[in-house]
């Protein structure tokens, strides 16, 4: 993957109390009308189609799509397509996010204790930032910190 497949919107507002909690579930799939196929039938979910850096809108014609699945009027996971450019990329199957109270400290503590980094920390827009590590076992995961705001001064 050569971008961060993250959709415009937090799938779900965040606090800290919810650190060290799921925050997401992202597919990464070599086939995505496959794959949307398959979870609309199996699990009921609802796949909406939208534009990989702005999920308020369907992507325009070259660019990178997104898949958003609800389950009712609940945002249920997320769809990206596996690209496999870079050796490094997560394969194919679910990624899940773990909500931490600061990725880049995540990330160095992954990096101690013998993980490796798959994708360094970035700010994903309107989101947070989000890394992807992979823990001593060679399973990838997904870290997401919401962004910081900061309470008016009165």
């Amino acid at each position: 993957m050569t971008s961060l497949p993250a959709a415009a919107q937090s799938p779900q507002a965040t606090t800290d109390a919810d650190n060290g909690t799921v925050w997401w579930n992202e597919l990464i799939s070599a086939d995505p009308d496959r794959s949307r196929d398959f979870y609309q039938s199996v699990a009921g979910w609802t796949p909406k189609i939208v534009a990989a850096d702005d999920n308020t809108r369907a992507p325009a014609p070259g660019e990178p799509a997104y898949t958003l699945f609800a389950a009712g009027p609940t945002e249920a996971a997320g769809l990206t397509k596996y690209e496999g450019k870079d050796p490094s990329d997560p394969k194919p199957g679910w990624l899940m996010y773990i909500q931490v109270a600061d990725v880049d400290n995540a990330v160095g503590e992954a990096l101690k204790k013998g993980g490796k980094i798959l994708r360094a920390p970035a700010d994903a827009t309107k989101i947070g930032r989000i890394a992807v590590v992979q823990d001593p076992d060679g399973n990838a995961i997904g870290l997401y910190s919401p962004i910081k705001t900061v309470a008016p001064t009165q």
